[in-house]
């Protein structure tokens, strides 16, 4: 954890109505309204607590990285400014990782919604060359507004986006897509500062000291007759640095957050011949567990499945099988449904989530297709849009 004390500048800022104290490291402490009684989260410094759904820093439900950028980079240029995380990382509200973005550019810094632009319009520049492209094309819901995207806009923000780029290394060609948003092209600054360990999970530590395999875990077992139509891993080859080793053996987890834990796929086969896909759909019963967390209290089952246009994916839409309930003691907890009777929730409204399943390098992986969890008919339309018709 970052030293609340290690900063090099305190400002103080209004933000919305509130007055707070702002160092330049993340950190925020509020103070009372005039002539009021404290509250909870008044007169102390923080760098605020994550919420669970979104992942950023929040004090009161207000987003800490708001308050840091409004003190340090000044007002909101326009309605239409959003604030971006150079890093990706949604805790690391240091002044030097934020920036002032446009709704346009800061959707562009999605990787997933930069390959649902590039399906409809063939890349990012042919888009930025010309917006209208979408006009044309079915959009889901939270897409369509981007038909609303002038020229000028366009040409604005790949001025900057290039300015950006180019900012950070000299561009060694290629398309505008490869080396503006190359990931690996992030800034580390926060977790070299923070001193976050290196290691991901207790596997990693396993791996060091020999007790497990290459990977963490068991690889499920095939075959001796399919062994030749399983391409096999060298040695040397580097897998992607965001996938992360589930619980479950065999299956990996590509990372949305840097500090992602590893949870369990139990649809995740562990004996199979043939199709890997098909053997995991075989799995995929209504209502089978899908998804669960780490320390096992929370858990999605499965509402439907389909296999992507080009067959070689499955993708998944999964349901909560859990409610908060309020505690005596004022906290929250998930309860399973289970545990619940049919008037104590609405299946209508558990939270969704849609996750990508391919098999790569002798791991099942699974990525969200839109981080978060989400009602079921805003997931809909994204699912229709990604499955065969």
């Amino acid at each position: 954890m970052p030293d609340i004390d290690n900063f090099t500048r305190e400002i103080e800022c209004i933000y919305k109505d509130e007055r707070y104290a702002v160092r330049d490291n993340g950190a925020v402490f509020r103070y009372p309204r005039d002539g009021r009684r404290p509250r909870k989260y008044d007169n102390f410094w923080t760098f605020g607590k994550p919420n669970i759904v979104h992942g950023y820093m929040e004090i009161a439900s207000v987003r800490i990285h708001a308050i840091v950028a409004t003190a340090f980079l000044g007002p909101k240029p326009t309605k239409e400014h959003v604030v971006d995380h150079i890093d990706t990382n949604r805790r690391n509200n240091r002044v030097e990782n934020l920036r002032w973005v446009t709704r346009l550019e800061n959707i562009l810094d999605n990787p997933i919604t930069r390959k649902r632009i590039t399906l409809r319009c063939g890349s990012i520049e042919a888009f930025l060359a010309n917006p209208s492209m979408l006009r044309e094309n079915e959009l889901p819901p939270d897409l369509r507004w981007m038909r609303t995207v002038t020229n000028a806009e366009a040409q604005v923000s790949k001025k900057r986006l290039l300015e950006w780029a180019e900012s950070d290394k000299e561009p060694s060609g290629g398309s505008l897509d490869a080396w503006v948003f190359d990931p690996s092209e992030k800034s580390t600054s926060y977790s070299q500062q923070s001193q976050i360990p290196t290691h991901e999970t207790q596997a990693d530590l396993l791996t060091e000291e020999g007790q497990l395999s290459t990977w963490g875990y068991k690889q499920p077992v095939f075959q001796e007759n399919d062994q030749a139509n399983v391409p096999q891993d060298k040695e040397e080859e580097e897998r992607n640095p965001d996938l992360l080793l589930s619980l479950t053996p065999g299956a990996a987890q590509v990372k949305v957050f840097f500090d992602d834990k590893p949870c369990e796929y139990p649809c995740t086969p562990q004996h199979f011949e043939g199709n890997p896909l098909a053997a995991y759909a075989a799995n995929l019963t209504d209502d089978a567990v899908f998804w669960r967390n780490q320390t096992g209290d929370r858990a999605y089952s499965v509402a439907k499945y389909g296999y992507s246009r080009d067959g070689n994916s499955l993708i998944v839409m999964s349901r909560a099988a859990y409610v908060w309930k309020e505690q005596a003691d004022g906290d929250s907890k998930p309860v399973s449904i289970t545990q619940l009777g049919p008037d104590e929730y609405d299946i209508n409204k558990l939270s969704c989530s849609l996750t990508e399943v391919t098999y790569e390098q002798n791991l099942f992986v699974h990525e969200r297709i839109e981080p978060g969890f989400h009602p079921n008919e805003y997931l809909e339309e994204i699912f229709k849009e990604y499955i065969q018709s």
